[in-house]
């Protein structure tokens, strides 16, 4: 949701597994497996046609300001014939790129940035967008703000969460929050859960950003998507 303008701008595209034994698993439970595995590209095609195809129903249905991410590792994201797969499918279909986001996701080690940057350009020639998920959360954030050249950051919702704790983390948010600002990037605050964090976050001056969290809309099976897109677009915004 965009804050400043109480505005829905997008989904996040979450898998789970629905094991015969386990019940719904969400992907820390297998997602280290698959990418490990020779299924991995499989994996990542069946996301990317699937949000595709979520992306046309959007279209016919007027909603093509409405974006949709996905998470991939860097090793995926690093593929050599993604950008090529991804810009005929796009083509293919009438799907305009730009709605479209990568989430770069897991841990990105230092040997890996020359060739993640030449990734991530690819696939931004052809108008798709890139994040990088979790900011905050390792040591190497900061690093990675400087050197990866992606649209968006996404702050990680442990540093959220510790807003409520005490005023100096509060101050130190907003202060990664106008960094990331003059580095030219997209903004979201994930973790948005409480009300209090809401408003905190849609008070922050100056600042056009977006925030994903419980409190906005808790994750929900495709079945039940356009019940929120009417919620919202009805001009409800948090939880009633």
């Amino acid at each position: 949701m965009r804050l400043q303008q109480n505005r829905l701008s997008g989904f996040e595209y979450l898998i789970r597994w629905q094991h015969p034994g386990g019940g719904i698993l969400e992907p820390a439970y297998f997602i280290t497996v698959v990418e490990d595995s020779s299924l991995a590209g499989r994996f990542t095609d069946l996301l990317i046609s699937r949000a595709a195809q979520t992306l046309v129903q959007w279209k016919m249905e007027g909603r093509e300001h409405l974006s949709l991410a996905i998470n991939l590792s860097a090793a995926e994201l690093g593929r050599k014939d993604l950008p090529g797969r991804l810009k005929a499918l796009f083509s293919s279909l009438g799907v305009r790129p730009c709605r479209f986001e990568i989430e770069l996701t897991g841990v990105v080690h230092p040997d890996q940035l020359d060739w993640l940057v030449d990734a991530i350009h690819a696939v931004q020639a052809i108008g798709v967008r890139v994040a990088l998920d979790d900011f905050g959360s390792g040591f190497n954030s900061l690093t990675l703000l400087q050197q990866l050249p992606v649209d968006t950051v996404k702050f990680d919702r442990s540093l959220i969460r510790q807003v409520r704790v005490n005023g100096e983390s509060q101050r130190m948010v907003e202060t990664l929050v106008r960094l990331t600002q003059n580095h030219g990037k997209r903004i979201v605050l994930t973790g948005l859960e409480t009300k209090e964090q809401f408003a905190w976050a849609k008070a922050l001056p100056d600042i056009d950003i977006e925030g994903q969290g419980f409190f906005i809309c808790e994750p929900v099976e495709e079945d039940y998507v356009d019940d929120v897109i009417c919620r919202h677009e009805g001009g409800a915004a948090g939880k009633e």
